[in-house]
């Protein structure tokens, strides 16, 4: 899918040497923030470039729809945009876009009303390692990520924010607005659910 930048009337010159960091670097996503602030509209185009096709990923696994999908990509770069300058370095700026991102889609949600709240209060179990690690192939880890389609979506949603995205049980927590101890259970949860059945499939 391509996300249109939005643009100003009349931007300002750009930084070239931000405007040309284009390997995805957090200090140098950090250098393209700082351009787009100063009003670079280049900067802001690679950066819709950097991150346009993992926030679709990331709202297709909610939504389960491309087409809802391709919508709250659009509407969560837009919202970017228009709340750059209110930008500060609290978390990173891949956490601030996924958050922007997860906001989007709950306001999407709740207007359809399949929106699923998350539960208060549960165990303390170990978050472990990513699922995929043991699968040595592309095709057995594409496998592994469709059969986590069937897990609830919150499960869903933090197995893809903690190992498909690699971010850390902190910031996937902020993304998902809530508590790291709750992130842990999703996390425990999914994986349990993913052995439970890989085991019974090996069987077969």
């Amino acid at each position: 899918m391509i996300v249109e930048a939005p643009t100003t009337p009349d931007p300002a010159p750009c930084d070239r040497r931000a405007a040309a960091c284009v390997d995805g670097s957090e200090d140098q996503i950090e250098q393209l923030v700082l351009a787009c602030q100063g009003g670079c509209g280049e900067s802001f185009a690679q950066i819709v470039g950097l991150y346009q096709e993992r926030i679709f990923n990331y709202l297709l696994r909610l939504t389960r729809s491309p087409h809802e999908a391709e919508d709250l990509t659009q509407e969560t770069f837009l919202k970017a945009y228009r709340g750059l300058q209110r930008y500060a370095r609290r978390y990173s700026f891949t956490t601030w876009l996924f958050t922007i991102a997860k906001r989007t889609a709950i306001n999407h949600f709740r207007s359809n009303r399949h929106y699923e709240a998350l539960p208060e209060n549960d165990d303390f179990p170990s978050s472990g390692a990513n699922p995929s690690d043991e699968l040595a192939s592309k095709d057995d880890q594409a496998s592994l990520w469709a059969l986590a389609g069937k897990l609830p979506p919150k499960q869903r949603e933090a197995l893809w924010l903690r190992y498909g995205e690699g971010l850390s049980v902190a910031e996937a927590a902020a993304v998902m607005r809530t508590r790291q101890i709750y992130l842990r259970v999703l996390l425990h949860r999914g994986r349990k659910q993913l052995a439970a059945w890989l085991n019974a499939k090996g069987k077969r």
